[in-house]
């Protein structure tokens, strides 16, 4: 994990290191906000955003949400800061349920299609983090959720060995009637058979898929 949230950077970063050169684009990006240079911050940060560096998607939302050198934008935080929780950074889930709460259901449904497109292509090459945010999109952002594909999404991620999707798979299970369990998770192991079939990168587990 790099380094503190950017609204605490002043106080997070030490003395000035080789990275206050431009070696590093992440510290460069810090660099430049500690010298009161928030726009040259945010297109660092914006490029590393875009390449998937999780703590520069966290920083690019924390600026959007502050309106430091950009217009502040609710949906371009809620945005960067949903990106960075699915790529695992606990402090941008705070501020992601927060934003969602009051998000109208057409931005909710535009924000879920917008992170469904971006997750497509990790998901094709068996990332199962890709897959497990997936499912938290399906479940907590969607106007209305599918609790049966994002049950589907977080068994695959747990059949990869996802540790976190694991416990989210069996809480999930747990809420489905008794009954009705063994057609869930033979639907999960039907969608598991269908992005073998999909993906670009298949598990080796998919020559057992029926």
């Amino acid at each position: 994990m790099r380094g503190a949230a950017l609204l605490c950077l002043a106080l997070s970063v030490g003395a000035a290191t080789a990275s206050e050169t431009g070696a590093d684009p992440f510290d460069a990006a810090i660099a430049a906000f500690r010298a009161g240079d928030a726009g040259r911050a945010a297109v660092l940060f914006k490029t590393l955003a875009e390449a998937g560096e999780a703590e520069a998607q966290f920083n690019l939302a924390l600026l959007y949400a502050e309106g430091a050198d950009l217009p502040q934008n609710p949906r371009e935080t809620l945005y960067w800061a949903w990106r960075a929780q699915i790529a695992g950074i606990p402090r941008a889930e705070a501020l992601s349920q927060r934003l969602t709460a009051a998000l109208p259901d057409e931005a909710r449904a535009d924000l879920a299609e917008r992170l469904e497109r971006v997750l497509a292509p990790g998901i094709a090459a068996g990332d199962a983090r890709a897959m497990f945010g997936l499912a938290r999109v399906l479940l907590q952002l969607r106007p209305e959720p599918d609790a049966k594909r994002a049950y589907e999404w977080l068994a695959i991620a747990a059949a990869l060995g996802l540790p976190e999707a694991q416990g989210a798979r069996d809480a999930a299970l747990a809420e489905v009637p008794e009954p009705d369990r063994f057609a869930v998770q033979d639907g999960a192991l039907a969608a598991f058979a269908e992005w073998c079939r999909a993906a670009s990168r298949p598990a080796v587990a998919c020559a057992a898929a029926g």
